[in-house]
């Protein structure tokens, strides 16, 4: 797929339209970012940014980059970790390829903010359907 491609699908997703996620296509190498503006409804009681939305941020990128290598994928399996729990305005997803193989794809996928903190990163494998 390409990167419109990826985009258009993760645009028709109603859970990544709740959520607040939007993708865009790096120029230079051909990797796709996520942007979320941070809102009330994606913190925790609290008053720290919902680990759940943190994954999904992570999850939802690694599975737009994942879409550069194969047309159809889901997620296999990840090794997930929470860095801070600090809180921000904006959070950025983003992924570097580690492996991509005959069935699977495995990225490194890192959610930081704007002053390029890590706030959690992880090891997401897709399989190739």
């Amino acid at each position: 797929m390409t990167g419109t491609e990826i985009i258009d699908y993760y645009n028709r997703s109603r859970f990544v339209e709740l959520c607040g996620i939007k993708f865009e296509e790096n120029l230079s190498d051909g990797s796709i970012t996520s942007k979320v503006e941070v809102m009330p409804m994606h913190m925790n009681g609290s008053g720290h940014i919902h680990g759940g939305m943190l994954f999904t941020i992570a999850d939802s990128t690694g599975g737009a980059n994942s879409r550069r290598y194969a047309d159809r994928v889901t997620t296999l399996d990840s090794d997930f970790h929470f860095l801070t729990s600090k809180t921000t305005r904006y959070l950025y997803g983003s992924a570097e390829l580690i492996r991509n193989g005959g069935k699977i794809i495995v990225l490194r996928v890192f959610v930081k903010d704007d002053n390029g903190e890590t706030f959690a990163e992880g090891t997401f494998t897709y399989y190739k359907l």
